[in-house]
C-alpha cells in the first residue's frame, strides 16, 4: 500500500492544509475496518477533501510526521493504539504541534484520557471546539509514558496477544513458553516499601485511567505518579483483580497496594526487568526508575470541561 500523503477522494495539495491524519495501517481499527470507518466518521462530522490522510506503519510514523509538520501541518491526527500516539507526541515534542489521538487500538486509553472516551464520530464532531493542552507523562529509565507503564512476568501475556492477533489463537497459545518460570514468585519489589510483588503498573494520573476507567479526580498533581502493586498466589487471584478491575472495585482488594510519589525505583532480584510502555514492550536491565514528567506532551483535548 503507498505510505505516501494521500487525500480523501482528491489527490490535490495533501500537504498545503494545516491539519492531516496519519494512519497507522498496523493497528487494529486498520486491519478490522481499513479506512471505511474512518471516513464515513470524517463524512458525519463535516470534514471533507481538504483533510489528508497518510498512510503508514508503526515504524515510519515518527518521519512521516516531521514531514508533515516540515510541510505546513499545525495539527496532527493519528489514529492507531496508544504506541502509535505516544511516537508521534514524542517526535513533535519541542515544535508546539499539538496531535490529536484518535481510537484505532486495541484499548485506546490515550484517547479516554484526553477526550474522556474513545468513540472516534464524536471526537470528529467536537473537533471545531478542540482546544491544546499539556499532558503529563511519566518516564520509566529514559522511556516516556503518557498512558502507563506495567513490569513483572505478566507483561510477557503482551507477547501472547500480539501473537494471536498476527498469527492466529493457536500459534498465541504457543507463545506462553515466553512467560517466565517465576510468574508467581514475587521477584518484583519496590524500593520504598520493600514489599515482593509479581506486577507493577505506573500512571501520570489515577492507574484507574491505565485500565481505561476514567477517574473522577481532575486535579491530580502533574509531578507525581500513581504505582499500583499486586502480589498473586494464584491464577484465582489474578481473574479476581480482572473482576474488580471491571467493577471499579481493584483498589479494595488486600493483595493490591497503591502508592503516590514523584520517584521510585523498582528492582527484580537481579534479573532483567521486561515491561511495556503505553503497550510496547520494552527491557529495562535489572533496574528502574519511575519518574514523573510534566508537560510531556502537547495534544488537543476535546474534553468539554477543557477552560
Amino acid at each position: 500500500m503507498n505510505t505516501s500523503v494521500q487525500a480523501i477522494d482528491t489527490s490535490a495539495g495533501a500537504t498545503s492544509v494545516p491539519f492531516a491524519i496519519l494512519v497507522n495501517r498496523s493497528a487494529g481499527s486498520f486491519r478490522l475496518f481499513g479506512l471505511a470507518r474512518l471516513k464515513a466518521a470524517m463524512r458525519r462530522a463535516g470534514l471533507g477533501q481538504e483533510v489528508p490522510l497518510v498512510l503508514c506503519t508503526g515504524s515510519e510514523l515518527h518521519d512521516r510526521a516531521l514531514e508533515l509538520v516540515h510541510q505546513g501541518a499545525q495539527t496532527l491526527g493519528i489514529l492507531g493504539g496508544d504506541g502509535s500516539a505516544r511516537t508521534v507526541a514524542l517526535a513533535l515534542r519541542g515544535l508546539d504541534v499539538p496531535i490529536l489521538p484518535l481510537p484505532g487500538g486495541t484499548l485506546n486509553r490515550l484517547c479516554h484520557r484526553v477526550h474522556g472516551h474513545a468513540d472516534l464520530g464524536q471526537t470528529l464532531r467536537d473537533l471545531g471546539n478542540a482546544k491544546p493542552a499539556w499532558l503529563s507523562g511519566g518516564l520509566a529509565n529514559e522511556h516516556v509514558f503518557l498512558v502507563a507503564s506495567g513490569f513483572g512476568p505478566w507483561m510477557g501475556f503482551h507477547t501472547m496477544r500480539e501473537t494471536i492477533r498476527r498469527h492466529g489463537f493457536w500459534a498465541g497459545l504457543g507463545a506462553l513458553k515466553t512467560l517466565r518460570h517465576d510468574l508467581f514468585a514475587g521477584r518484583l519489589s519496590l524500593c520504598a516499601n520493600r514489599q515482593a510483588c509479581d506486577v507493577v503498573i505506573a500512571a501520570p494520573g489515577q492507574v484507574d485511567e491505565a485500565f481505561g476507567l476514567g477517574t473522577k479526580e481532575i486535579d491530580f498533581p502533574e509531578t507525581r505518579l500513581e504505582t499500583a502493586q499486586a502480589r498473586f498466589s494464584g491464577l484465582g487471584n489474578v481473574m479476581w483483580l480482572a473482576l474488580a478491575v471491571l467493577f471499579r472495585r481493584w483498589r479494595n482488594l488486600s493483595f493490591a497496594k497503591t502508592q503516590i510519589s514523584d520517584r521510585l525505583s523498582v528492582s527484580c532480584g537481579g534479573d532483567e526487568i521486561i515491561g511495556l510502555v503505553d503497550g510496547e514492550k520494552c527491557q529495562f536491565g535489572d533496574h528502574l526508575v519511575l519518574r514523573a514528567l510534566p508537560r510531556a506532551a502537547l495534544v488537543l483535548s476535546t474534553k468539554r470541561s477543557q477552560g
